[in-house]
């Protein structure tokens, strides 16, 4: 059984030790998570040595008392400790952990206050460990830093997506699995082999989910930059259609300017937002975008409403730059200027769909446009879409007959 048991021990330092190689070569990973997976690797080797060593002198005579309870002693307060610093990984600093490190520090007074005496250990005649009265305890105290192990995994797995949860899971149940065998079965140690992959598994999920919550982080920031485009771009264009009206007509410029302050006053949450908003909100905004180029282009632009469902949400200034572009670069570009636009909904078993149909001008779809224009507009909205909420935005266009442009948000991703 030594053999064996020698051999798990082994794998399980080579482990340790090929993780802690790892650590020091991973340039992304933290200095100060480096110190907490270095600290993990040490104390989970220093307490499977003073097991294994505990294992190796048990019933050796010429080995002194002191040196048999030392090495117990080692055991008996690391093992604990080994659970506590798995969760400590998980910085949840709650009520749970500050109980389980109180746990940790009751059983170390215990094990100093006892190591001197027959309460915890006994060691017979032939130098074999015994359990003491004690023991009992002790074995409750490991009991319940196994069940804090499960519901700080279970708290910590609720910071992560459904999806990635299963993972995190798998560890805990390998983790917990090999210290409930070894304190059920005393003959079947396997309660480092379980740790050493455990912690192998857990560097695997840190640097997994960590470079993934970097790349949300900078997926946030790339989305807001493009609404720090798209926004400005909205309000110049709006402020452009009334400077022109200035000139043309003074008292549609009025109108125009008591409007866009309205749309100011009661739309300024749907310009800062970054996440989703109800669809009704950004076709009113989309709906006072078109008043202010009604009032500059009066019956040139005809607009007209198709509207099947409502009851969905949108990312932000995705429906308007739409439309925009309908207007200034279908429309507005054709010889006498003058054209239509229909805003249309549609609610499918699996999907909402939002189309911008013009009746303008058109290109080819299949060309790549390079009339000098910046387009972040239309580009900027169909990363976002994707991004925020996974919909798509397609666009299909014919030359001379017009463009009908298509965004489409899957159910589950369009609900609050």
């Amino acid at each position: 059984m030594f053999g064996y048991y020698t051999v798990i021990i082994l794998l399980s330092w080579a482990a340790l030790l090929t993780m802690g190689i790892l650590v020091y070569e991973n340039n992304r990973i933290l200095p100060a998570d480096k110190r907490t997976l270095y600290i993990t690797y040490l104390l989970v080797f220093l307490a499977s040595a003073a097991e294994w060593v505990g294992l190796r002198i048990n019933g050796l005579p010429f080995v002194p008392t002191w040196i048999l309870r030392a090495v117990k002693f080692l055991d008996y307060t690391l093992t604990p400790m080994c659970g506590a610093i798995f969760v400590f990984h998980m910085h949840l600093n709650n009520l749970v952990q500050k109980i389980l490190y109180s746990v940790i520090l009751l059983n170390n007074c215990l094990q100093m206050v006892t190591i001197p005496t027959d309460l915890m250990l006994v060691i017979d005649k032939d130098h074999r460990y015994q359990h003491g009265p004690l023991f009992h305890v002790y074995i409750l105290l490991c009991l319940f830093v196994i069940l804090t192990l499960i519901i700080e995994f279970i708290i910590f797995g609720n910071t992560f997506r459904k999806k990635n949860r299963k993972s995190l899971y798998a560890i805990m149940l390998i983790v917990v699995s090999g210290l409930v065998i070894q304190e059920t079965f005393s003959d079947i140690r396997i309660a480092y082999l379980g740790m050493a992959i455990g912690c192998a598994l857990m560097f695997i999920h840190y640097s997994e989910f960590t470079q993934l919550k970097t790349d949300d982080i900078l997926t946030e920031q790339k989305i807001r930059l493009m609404l720090s485009q798209i926004k400005p771009h909205f309000l110049y264009n709006s402020l452009g259609s009334i400077e022109a009206l200035c000139d043309l007509d003074p008292k549609s410029a009025k109108q125009a300017t008591r409007l866009f302050a309205r749309y100011l006053r009661g739309n300024m949450d749907a310009i800062t937002a970054d996440t989703l908003i109800p669809f009704e909100q950004e076709l009113q905004n989309t709906k006072l975008y078109l008043e202010l180029e009604k009032i500059r282009f009066e019956d040139a632009l005809e607009v007209n409403f198709k509207i099947d469902a409502v009851d969905f949400m949108i990312p932000p200034l995705t429906l308007e730059p739409i439309v925009e572009n309908a207007v200034k670069h279908g429309i507005r570009k054709k010889s006498d200027g003058r054209g239509r636009v229909m805003i249309k909904t549609s609610e499918y078993v699996d999907k909402y769909c939002v189309s911008v149909i013009d009746d303008g001008v058109g290109f080819d779809s299949r060309e790549k446009k390079d009339d000098g224009r910046s387009h972040v507009g239309v580009t900027n909205v169909r990363t976002r879409l994707r991004q925020i909420c996974n919909a798509s935005l397609e666009i299909v266009s014919i030359p001379g007959a017009g463009t009908i442009a298509t965004i489409e948000i899957p159910k589950e991703k369009a609900k609050d």
